[in-house]
């Protein structure tokens, strides 16, 4: 019998943004928090756990549509809503890959199952992010900054979303970020509490 891995996750306020490659991952004057873990024993596959990947989409999807970047349109799971890049000429592209930009679609989804497609997509190369969305409608502004933006430190938190997610170097980290205190507490508070329900530690450090 495989013994069951022994997961614990770290909530952290303060951390070492240059080691794991979050600052460029914050909208000006928002508030973060970033979830990291350990697995005991190591485990051959350094993903992101099955229980953190549920946690953070149920956390995400009871919260808001969830919109996040689609690199490929390879094997995707059931009720993701696409929104194709504009097309471009091939050459362009790649020059906008290399400066600027990501020339990719967008992907909304409703339900934790379709939401976990964002862990899978680019999450442990760290080009993923996600916007958890205030209701049903994909803004101008956020669709923008889900394509474009590689440094989100002089952008401003996009007004139709609750919560930024992205992931912190190598994909081992979920990096919460949000225009205030209170909705950035509520995640944290919400996944927490589904972290705990499914039976993993959770410690908080301020």
């Amino acid at each position: 019998m495989t013994e069951s891995p022994d997961i614990c996750v770290q909530i952290l306020y303060k951390w070492g943004e240059a080691s794991k490659q979050t600052a460029n991952l914050r909208p000006a004057n928002s508030a973060a928090a970033l979830l990291t873990w350990t697995v005991l024993p190591l485990p051959i596959d350094e993903g992101v756990p099955e229980p953190i990947m549920r946690a953070v989409t149920e956390t995400a999807v009871a919260t808001g549509t969830l919109a996040f970047r689609l690199f490929f349109n390879v094997n995707l799971r059931d009720g993701l809503t696409i929104h194709p890049a504009p097309r471009t000429w091939f050459g362009r592209r790649i020059v906008e890959r290399l400066l600027h930009s990501w020339p990719v679609s967008v992907a909304t989804a409703k339900t934790p199952y379709a939401a976990t497609e964002m862990f899978y997509q680019n999450w442990h190369l760290q080009d993923q992010a996600a916007l958890v969305l205030r209701d049903d409608t994909l803004s101008h502004e956020s669709t923008n900054h889900l394509r474009r933006a590689r440094d989100w430190r002089r952008l401003d938190f996009p007004a139709d979303a609750r919560i930024l997610i992205a992931p912190a170097v190598d994909g081992e980290g979920v990096l919460f970020a949000a225009a205030g205190e209170d909705e950035l507490e509520d995640a944290v508070l919400a996944v927490t509490e589904r972290l705990k329900a499914a039976g993993l530690a959770v410690i908080i450090e301020r």
